[in-house]
């Protein structure tokens, strides 16, 4: 320890350990706060005994394995089927990782000091600092000598446990178990659970040195307050690097993670229980005589200086809201996918120099951010935000169609400039209401290719009472509460007539086949079967990404796959980490897709709840969507190139906001702004119609085939072999019936009067 005494003269002899105990308990004064005083005495006794008992069944079972007396086969059992410590992407390194768009080019760069609560610090950095033995004190006085488990550390935790109300001052587990545990992010309560743990922690010391797994731990033991690792922490509570520490404040970090909450250091009650907790580490540091008696001394007689301005991220770069996505997606797919552990994950992705190959067009997300830029698509009363408690918000995705279906080419998450990273993204983490918009995804789209409907066929627009507890009130109503009689299917949609969208959900269609669609095109909300989400209403909302991704299926040609955001992951040597191949299956017949689509182009024209909306010179396909009391707007729609769904309204958070009567276009307008930018060098494409698809000329009034009494007709597309295609000529008009010949009657003849 020489390296770590500076400028020191050891004293003449050491004092007794009675005289030491004496001292702690002099500068200790009270116990950590907690909740147990909450608790009563009987209580607390049963908590000791049930955490006691628990603890000594796992050493029974523990020691009973090894002597081969007891559970032999449950032991193999368990060794066996126990997943091998990964150690991989395990490396020491602080290189930079790139994130580049579809076609290459850099667009962000990530390193560790962008990644404020995690960032990583090697050991040979810090192990001139007193932190290993620090935690070696306080965690596992062993560590250096045993073999990843420690039995007298777990027989020790028992007894601690009776004496303290059933709260050991520390846990049974090693520096190694509670690394395998950070690394493989499994930490549920079970035998099988902990007998694997210790077969991992002595698999992890066969592979790596004690300085490689003390560096581990040390970069991956939660710090409380969402840092990670000593690095973080030591910025965030004393403002400096790990490598600077001193004694007190190594004394000091490795108390926290103990229990977080209960040594916070950013609550009084946290940094004085952290203090006596510092205390305790010391003077086992100095029994371990892993510091001198003067050291402990000063270190008792030295004041801690907390950090008191607030942490603030080293970088300036502020991400996009795709990029903030991709990043969050690849620690969660490193994560599912390769077993990382969380913490590990986002070591990762800011420190091993990856290479992340996103979906990212720059110029559709520079011309999508160019529209959320605009205030006049998001308020037309700008002088009415000062009433408002918050400003409007939106949302929107952008998907490939057509050169690369399933790749989200833009993404933006909130109206106006983005200050931070990681701030709230509408787009993916807020789940809203869909409204009408749904109507094509759970009632017309499955109707139509199930073949239980017709473009053409007629239902009738009038009172329904479908609601079970109120069953004398009409439900559901339309927005504008009237009733247009007889109604084609294209029309209906056209007007997003709610009666007829639920009458066809509950009598035609069916929930469970409805659902059965939704969850094809990537929503699952299979246990919500009820009429209202005919109409959009459910229980847990859709995110903008789930809408699109829903819509793309449209787009392209029924096929569906999930959307993504980033094609491979690549390592610091260029071996694929991670890769995503769009898996398309599908959902929709092509020409179910091709009807659909030409209904959903009629909401642009005269009649259509998008009228005079639609783009220039392309051909678009699209869907309204508002929710009751007009709390929030969609709209979602595409084109042979792109899907595009937005969301606009209120975040909600200071109260309901209902948006105003000038603003509800907005979603309609934001689309169509973002649509027409990315659209602008694209040369016009209409849908193509599959040469299978029928056309008829049809009576509006019947939805048979026109009969040449019919007073109208309309020409309408059919998909081939549908249950429903009209069969016979229109049965409501008929030729009028022939008059029958009126019966002739000779008048009387009346004789002359004489003299007349």
């Amino acid at each position: 320890m020489a390296d770590k005494r500076h400028n020191y003269t050891p004293p003449p002899r050491r004092r007794s350990s009675s005289v030491v105990r004496k001292e702690l308990y002099r500068h200790l004064k009270g116990k950590p706060t907690h909740n147990s005083s909450m608790l009563s005495i009987p209580g607390i006794i049963g908590v000791a005994i049930k955490r006691a008992l628990l603890l000594f069944l796992i050493v029974l079972l523990f020691f009973g394995f090894l002597l081969g007396g007891l559970g032999g086969g449950m032991l193999i059992g368990y060794i066996s089927t126990a997943t091998p410590v990964s150690t991989e992407h395990i490396k020491n390194t602080n290189e930079t990782t790139r994130i580049k768009d579809d076609s290459g080019n850099e667009v962000a760069i990530l390193t560790g000091s962008e990644n404020i609560n995690r960032e990583y610090i090697s050991f040979s950095s810090v192990k001139k600092t007193y932190i290993d033995e620090a935690f070696k004190a306080i965690e596992d006085e062993r560590f250096d000598s045993h073999i990843g488990i420690d039995p007298r550390r777990i027989f020790s935790a028992i007894l601690s446990a009776f004496a303290n109300g059933g709260n050991a001052t520390h846990g049974g587990s090693t520096i190694s178990q509670q690394t395998v545990k950070l690394v493989s992010g499994e930490d549920q309560v079970s035998a099988q659970r902990k007998v694997q743990e210790w077969y991992k922690a002595i698999q992890l010391e066969q592979k790596k040195s004690k300085d490689e797994i003390m560096e581990l731990y040390l970069n991956l033991v939660p710090m409380g307050n969402g840092y990670v690792g000593i690095q973080s922490a030591a910025k965030a509570y004393f403002d400096k690097d790990a490598k600077d520490l001193t004694l007190v404040e190594c004394a000091y970090l490795a108390g926290i993670p103990n229990a977080p909450s209960l040594y916070n250091p950013l609550t009084e009650t946290g940094k004085r229980n952290g203090l006596r907790r510092m205390r305790i580490g010391l003077a086992k540091m100095l029994e371990l005589e892993m510091i001198t008696e003067r050291e402990y001394e000063q270190a008792l007689n030295t004041e801690l200086v907390f950090r008191k301005t607030p942490v603030k991220v080293s970088s300036t770069q502020i991400h996009s809201y795709f990029i903030d996505y991709t990043i969050k997606k690849v620690i969660d797919d490193l994560v599912e996918k390769r077993g990382y552990s969380e913490q590990m994950a986002s070591v990762a992705v800011y420190n091993h120099g990856l290479t992340i190959e996103t979906t990212l067009d720059t110029h559709v997300q520079e011309e999508a951010e160019a529209s959320f830029s605009d205030q006049t698509l998001f308020v037309t009363e700008p002088e009415m935000l000062i009433k408002m408690p918050e400003k409007p918000n939106g949302s929107v995705v952008v998907i490939d169609n057509y050169d690369n279906p399933g790749q989200v080419k833009a993404m933006v998450g909130g109206f106006g400039e983005k200050t931070g990273n990681f701030v709230l993204n509408r787009a993916v983490e807020a789940y809203r209401q869909p409204g009408s918009s749904i109507k094509p995804l759970v009632v017309y789209g499955p109707a139509l290719d199930t073949g239980k409907i017709t473009a053409a066929s007629v239902f009738t627009d009038q009172e329904y009472f479908m609601d079970p507890d109120n069953p004398t009130k009409p439900y559901p109503v339309n927005a504008n509460r009237a009733y247009r009689g007889n109604m084609s299917v294209r029309n209906a949609l056209k007007a997003s007539t709610n009666t007829i969208a639920a009458y066809i959900w509950r009598y035609v269609l069916t929930g469970e086949t409805s659902l059965l669609y939704l969850k094809q095109v990537g929503i699952d909300r299979s246990t919500e079967n009820y009429v209202s989400i005919a109409l959009g209403a459910f229980n847990k909302g859709m995110s903008t990404m789930e809408m699109a991704g829903a819509y793309a299926t449209f787009g392209n040609q029924g096929l569906h796959t999930e959307p993504y955001v980033y094609t491979r992951v690549l390592d610091l040597d260029g071996n694929v980490l991670l890769e995503n191949k769009p898996q398309f299956e599908k959902v929709y017949k092509p020409e179910t897709v091709f009807v659909l689509t030409d209904i959903l182009k009629g909401v642009f024209t005269s009649g259509g709840t998008a009228a005079g909306r639609g783009l220039e010179n392309m051909p678009a396909a699209g869907k309204t969507g508002t929710t009751d009391d007009n709390r929030d707007k969609w709209f979602c729609g595409y084109t042979r190139y792109y899907t595009a769904s937005v969301w606009y309204g209120y975040d909600n958070r200071l109260g309901l906001t209902i948006i105003p009567s000038l603003d509800r276009g907005n979603a309609i307008l934001i689309w169509q702004d973002v649509m027409n930018r990315i659209h602008a060098d694209k040369e016009p494409l209409d849908f193509e119609r599959p040469e299978s698809v029928l056309r008829m000329t049809v009576c509006p009034d019947s939805g048979q085939k026109v009969s040449p009494y019919c007073p109208n007709s309309v020409s309408e597309y059919f998909i081939p072999d549908a249950v429903m295609n009209p069969r016979e000529t229109c049965s409501i008009h008929v030729p009028a019936p022939t008059p029958e010949p009126e019966e002739t009657v000779n008048a009387p003849v009346v004789p002359a009067t004489p003299g007349n």
